[in-house]
């Protein structure tokens, strides 16, 4: 299969297939939105390309992250990726469903439960949408082999009491998923709107979940993404610093 090699910063360079779904801002604003820890460890759920966990662990060093993908093809690139950025110790990439993750996964490695989740899951039904896309897409895009119901659950087993859950979603979806993080124990505690511009409605919804927490949720400012020709300041510093 076709691929190419995409330069994200001065230090790193990953591989994307030419035909297939790439990487976009909703993987760098989840990335800049996850929260961790010195020593901390986590688990990603479906990781494509590997961007996510590659972009947490420059900017923010965990001991060490585990990423789920059920497609064998893009385990295979997450892998490859992982090597060319030269963090296959502080990565692990897993081709398996997360639907069968249990915390027996990490057992072995020494670790009962983990420090944190986070998940770019597939949101759109598989009655919406154009459907004649490939298989790639589709699994990525669609619930075809998940739901936001089977992600906070599989969330849920491995997470420790107190552990957060990090989301990235379409603000039409946002109430199935506040219904699945509370139906898996995981209490949303915080929402970031993410708008194009000051004053428009958001296209992204962050959200982040504490297992086994009391109800309670913050709503933040919005995160706004560009402002007059170019990025806001907040968004150049989700690309240089990677924080939100």
């Amino acid at each position: 299969m076709d691929k190419r090699l995409d330069k994200i910063n001065e230090d790193l360079s990953i591989y994307q297939y030419t035909e297939g779904f790439a990487y976009g801002t909703d993987a760098v604003l989840l990335s800049a939105y996850i929260k961790v820890k010195k020593g901390s460890v986590g688990v990603e759920l479906g990781t494509g390309t590997g961007i996510i966990p590659i972009l947490v662990t420059y900017h923010k060093s965990p001991s060490k992250i585990y990423a789920f993908e059920i497609q064998k093809d893009y385990a295979e690139l997450a892998r490859e990726n992982v090597e060319l950025c030269k963090m296959s110790d502080r990565i692990e990439i897993i081709h398996d469903d997360l639907k069968n993750i249990t915390p027996y996964y990490f057992r072995e490695k020494g670790c009962e439960s983990v420090d944190f989740v986070f998940t770019n899951p597939p949101y759109m039904k598989m009655t919406s949408g154009f459907l004649n896309e490939s298989e790639r897409k589709l699994t990525a895009r669609h619930e075809l082999k998940c739901d936001v119901s089977d992600v906070c659950l599989s969330a849920s087993k491995i997470l420790k009491n107190g552990g957060d859950l990090f989301v990235i979603y379409r603000p039409d979806r946002l109430c199935d998923l506040l219904v699945a993080m509370r139906e898996a124990g995981i209490e949303p505690k915080e929402m970031t709107e993410v708008v194009s511009r000051s004053g428009e409605a958001p296209t992204l919804i962050l959200v982040r979940g504490r297992k086994s927490a009391l109800p309670s949720m913050k709503i933040t400012q919005p995160f706004v993404i560009y402002d007059g020709d170019g990025y806001s300041e907040a968004m150049k510093k989700v690309y240089t610093q990677g924080n939100i």
